[in-house]
């Protein structure tokens, strides 16, 4: 077994654009109304692309957490989600996307109203 880096990174950063937007369809909503993009905190690259192939609003909140913790598996997402609301950056009831992706390639996505303290 071996980890095929550069095929896992293309397949992240494209096709969980397509995730996200049958996420945001499911939900009824269009990419200008996320306020808060919480992506898996793999890596920054990737979540760069994603932020661009979702077309999400310039002024949207992206967590970007990996910079300070790494990349912590499943507890990014909501790891990432408390650091925005502690800093201020995102506020409960903003409306976000989370996607979330790992090992064998599993994957998920779903639109929320970020949570209150």
């Amino acid at each position: 077994m071996r980890l095929e880096g550069p095929a896992v990174f293309r397949w992240a950063a494209f096709k969980m654009g397509d995730v996200g937007r049958r996420a945001m369809d499911a939900a009824g909503v269009r990419p200008d109304q996320i306020d808060v993009f919480v992506p898996h905190q793999a890596n920054s690259r990737i979540n760069e692309l994603l932020v661009k192939n979702l077309q999400l609003r310039p002024d949207a909140v992206v967590a970007n957490d990996i910079e300070h913790t790494g990349n912590t598996s499943a507890a990014s997402i909501p790891l990432a989600m408390a650091e925005l609301l502690t800093t201020g950056a995102a506020k409960p009831g903003d409306l976000a996307l989370l996607i979330g992706y790992g090992a064998g390639l599993s994957y998920a996505a779903q639109v929320v109203r970020m949570p209150k303290g």
